[in-house]
């Protein structure tokens, strides 16, 4: 019994154009991430930044783990401490892109979508020739 050739996704579609819109969608992502600036602060609260306390409650958190590992009391303010900065920074990051001509702009944005076009396209069966 002879076995069918199958390509991507199970079907007879195209490996090549599989492989070119991975590599389309990844130089395109490669374009924005590179052209991408991540700014981060943290939260203020009436104009009083939190971050201050924040270490405070850290560092009191440090002490009774230094008295005593098994310190509950201890490892909730370590670990709430962390928690809360680490939720501070990320929730206060802000993206902004570089300046760039219009044409990075279409390229940067175009080949990502592209790229899904051929991906798509390759999971499609190719039995017949396709004309445009």
């Amino acid at each position: 019994m002879a076995r069918r050739h199958v390509n991507v996704g199970g079907t007879s579609g195209g490996f090549g154009e599989f492989l070119i819109g991975l590599l389309l969608i990844a130089v395109g992502f490669y374009m924005i991430f590179t052209n991408t600036i991540v700014f981060t602060s943290f939260w203020y609260f009436h104009d009083f930044n939190l971050l201050g306390p924040l270490i405070v409650v850290f560092m009191v958190g440090l002490v009774f783990l230094c008295l005593n590992s098994h310190s509950a009391l201890g490892w909730m303010l370590f670990s709430g401490a962390i928690l809360a900065i680490t939720v501070g920074i990320i929730m206060n990051l802000r993206f902004q892109f570089r300046s760039i001509t219009l044409l990075s702009a279409l390229i940067m944005f175009g080949l990502p979508a592209v790229g899904c076009g051929f991906v798509l396209r390759a999971l499609r069966t190719h039995d017949r020739l396709e004309t445009l």
